[in-house]
């Protein structure tokens, strides 16, 4: 059992993933975001220092 932090960081990413998909749908592609939300976008996408897309190719199950 991974416990109560683990089903709020899921369920905080999954809400996450949600909003941002419905502003790019409701805006057809030009997402209203604030401040936190484009800088977790900028993170992301290959600001920070972490290989995200390494991480994603190496995990079971992955999408891409």
């Amino acid at each position: 059992m991974k416990g109560i932090r683990h089903l709020l960081r899921d369920f905080t990413a999954s809400a996450v993933t949600e909003h941002l998909r419905s502003q790019i749908g409701a805006t057809g592609g030009s997402p209203d975001l604030t401040k936190n939300e484009i800088e977790l976008v900028r993170f992301m996408c290959g600001e920070g220092s972490f290989d995200w897309a390494a991480f994603l190719d190496e995990r079971p199950g992955s999408s891409r």
